[in-house]
């Protein structure tokens, strides 16, 4: 599992996140951190640092989220590949796996070399996103 591209091209489709859970994250986070900062602060408590630091790493992950794609899938090399969100390790669905991708009318499957059907997590992905890429995907029906 190679580290995507730094940017994708110019046919590969990106697929971004849904916004309410990337948001929500970072909304807890701040919450958090003022939590933090008033037992910090006001109450002169120690601990409330920790509260502090793990709050803006909340933050820090809910914008991180929201600026990566979730997805990107190359139609001409028939490649899905979950990006990661440190970036060091995506996860390749696909051709490059030894995998086929369809779409069989409710999700996006994944066909291993075994033979078995296995579907693609693309929950957190935006619909619209989403659409794009079934659009390019074959279609089967049971």
């Amino acid at each position: 599992m190679q580290p995507g591209p730094a940017r994708p091209g110019p046919h590969v489709v990106v697929v971004r996140r849904k916004w309410f859970g990337s948001t929500l994250v970072a909304l807890c986070g701040a919450l958090v951190v003022s939590g933090g900062v008033v037992l910090a602060f006001g109450l002169d408590n120690y601990g409330g640092y920790g509260f502090v630091v793990s709050g803006a790493i909340f933050i820090a992950t809910g914008i991180a989220q929201l600026a990566r794609p979730f997805m990107l899938f190359d139609p001409a090399a028939s490649e899905l590949r979950l990006v990661n969100l440190p970036g060091f390790r995506d996860r390749v669905l696909g051709a490059p796996a030894g995998e086929r991708l369809y779409f069989d009318g409710r999700s996006v499957m994944r066909v291993l070399p075994d033979g078995s059907h296995v579907p693609a997590p693309t929950w957190p992905a935006r619909r619209a996103d989403l659409a794009r890429v079934i659009a390019l995907l074959p279609h089967r029906t049971h």
